[in-house]
């Protein structure tokens, strides 16, 4: 394998109920109930504007799709500095193990403001050669195109690509782009169908990394 593409959301980060539970919060005020662990079985990895469309076509919401992108990025933002958002167990010490000897990036749908100053705020963005976020392609995860253009930008060929996700959503984006697949993910197992390496955590997936990353 030639490079390594993270997931952030759920994958390097802990950050799957801290959504949920603000996601939960915000469509409360606009008279949507939904509980956070209801958010989190149907949309875990779904992009935010998706998540916003979906809403928005099923409830009377008074905001165009990128206003309540907007809206829970302000309170996304506001609850990091209130709560933080805590890194995956393993997730330093895989970046570091990989760091320097293949390129590295970081392949999400999440928010490039988010992402690179959670990045920065726990002192690993100086570690990735890349950070190619949802707003830099036209159709986000589960579409295969931003493993394209991440492949494209780091002069590798999809299937010398390794991508490490947590998600339904973005897995099939990997496995639809040809990249070979690890899943992490001890809460809901998935993805039989599309890969042999699948994990419960990262300090697995990192004790097993020969059979993922050589083989």
């Amino acid at each position: 394998m030639q490079a390594v593409c993270f997931d952030f959301d759920g994958t390097l980060v802990d950050s799957e109920i801290f959504h949920a539970q603000n996601w939960s919060q915000y469509l409360s005020g606009l008279n949507i109930q939904i509980s956070a662990h209801d958010f989190l079985a149907d949309f875990a990895g779904v992009p935010w504007e998706k998540v916003a469309h979906h809403f928005s076509s099923i409830a009377s919401i008074p905001h165009s799709t990128s206003n309540v992108v907007s809206d829970m990025e302000r309170l996304t933002y506001q609850a990091i500095m209130e709560r933080g958002i805590p890194a995956k167990h393993g997730a330093f010490d895989l970046i570091k193990s990989l760091h320097g000897s293949l390129p590295l990036a970081v392949v999400t749908g999440s928010p490039r403001n988010y992402v690179e100053g959670i990045l920065a705020h726990l002192g690993w963005l100086h570690y990735f050669d890349h950070v190619f976020c949802g707003d830099d392609v036209a159709n986000n995860k589960p579409a295969p195109e931003i493993y394209q253009l991440a492949c494209r930008t780091l002069g590798v060929p999809e299937y010398q690509a390794v991508a490490i996700e947590d998600s339904q959503t973005g897995a099939q984006s990997a496995h639809s782009a040809g990249l070979r697949l690890v899943v992490v993910n001890d809460l809901h197992p998935f993805g039989a169908e599309m890969t042999p390496y699948r994990y419960d955590n990262l300090m697995e997936a990192q004790a097993q990394q020969a059979k993922w990353l050589v083989a």
